[in-house]
């Protein structure tokens, strides 16, 4: 009971985030998370509005922000049923992703005609330690010639800029040259600038990867580890090693990866994480870890035995209870715990039959 105790103290304070919230859209999914993934290959997508990944842990910090553009095209025609439609900025983040300018509801942004500068902003919540890379833009389909030379911006730092003869694709998947930290994400071309719907993905806290798969493995496990590389600024969780804290330490070690096992029952490996060994110590070892030797005059498996009459007081083997100079006159055996037979004396029981002691008596085993 003391071992389950202090292993469950131990792993409450470090180690992965256990408690890592779900996002799976069903609570069947969630009873077997973070264990399952969320969605499967070949499934339709598990996750709730707004996140994505295997993990559903990939989330969109873009879908509802505000968003301004540096001109807004107004239409009035028989496809906006003969009233006046604004293409305003807010469309890019609606959650709705399209790439055709006129599907209804409509959901796309535009420009006004002869912008000279067409511009587009979302302006981010998100905390500065969320460093954006991943981006997924839906442009208008047609007129992507528009688009020639478009760049990216986070925080006013270069994301990423197509050369002034190449325009993205409809659908355009986007990382950032480098992790980028910035409250705001601007996009501009040289000409009508036309928006389905951007997504900003960052992984939520205590996971990071390309699809925000990873579980962090910081040694406080209130640590937010570096979402792009996994790196831990407190080190690595007990058992974890690696830059991204993700490599198992090899066996026989266990705690930082230098600490070696004790002495574990049949050579079995200790725990990666706390130590223990999980079948018990070798004779002659004791605790959790059995790093510990039996205390002076106790030996066998969990240190249960008391030493024999070991010679001029000597404390025997730990490990087999052996008496390493013999045994005090009256005793023998390797554990020196059995006495002589009656009759017989001295050291090993090996003196002549006692004398002509008074009948009934046999003389003194010593």
């Amino acid at each position: 009971m003391a071992w389950f105790l202090t292993t469950v103290l131990f792993l409450s304070i470090t180690g992965t985030l256990t408690d890592a919230e779900c996002h799976c859209n069903t609570t069947t999914a969630c009873a077997l998370f973070p264990s399952t993934t969320c969605s499967q290959v070949g499934d339709p997508d598990r996750c709730q509005e707004g996140w994505f990944g295997s993990h559903c842990q990939r989330r969109n910090i873009a879908i509802g922000q505000s968003a301004t553009q540096s001109s807004t095209f107004a239409e009035n025609s028989y496809r906006t049923g003969n009233t006046v439609h604004r293409f305003e900025a807010r469309y890019g983040v609606d959650g709705r992703t399209t790439t055709t300018l006129y599907s209804k509801p409509f959901t796309c942004t535009h420009t006004a005609i002869g912008d000279p500068q067409p511009a587009w902003t979302v302006h981010l919540s998100n905390s500065n330690t969320d460093k954006i890379q991943h981006i997924k833009l839906y442009l208008r389909e047609g007129f992507l010639d528009r688009n020639k030379g478009m760049q990216i911006y986070v925080g006013g730092q270069l994301c990423y800029e197509w050369s002034t003869d190449t325009s993205p694709p409809a659908i355009a998947d986007i990382k950032c040259q480098q992790a980028l930290t910035g409250n705001n994400l601007t996009i501009q071309t040289h000409d009508y600038l036309s928006l389905c719907e951007v997504q900003i993905f960052v992984c939520s806290d205590g996971w990071f990867g390309e699809d925000c798969e990873i579980q962090c493995h910081c040694s406080l496990n209130t640590e937010v580890c570096n979402k792009i590389t996994g790196q831990c600024l407190s080190g690595c969780a007990p058992g974890y090693m690696g830059t991204d804290c993700q490599t198992a330490c090899q066996e026989g070690y266990y705690g930082d990866c230098t600490s070696k096992c004790g002495n574990c029952r049949n050579a079995a490996f200790c725990d990666k994480t706390t130590g223990t060994c999980p079948g018990g110590c070798e004779p002659g070892w004791q605790t959790d870890t059995c790093l510990q030797p039996c205390p002076s005059g106790y030996y066998g498996p969990n240190c249960g035995f008391q030493c024999g009459n070991c010679v001029e007081g000597d404390v025997c083997i730990k490990t087999n209870g052996k008496c390493p100079g013999g045994c005090v006159a009256g005793w023998i055996n390797d554990t020196c715990n059995q006495v002589c037979e009656d009759g017989r004396y001295g050291s090993g029981c090996t003196s002549s039959e006692c004398g002509h002691c008074k009948s009934g008596t046999v003389c003194d085993k010593n």
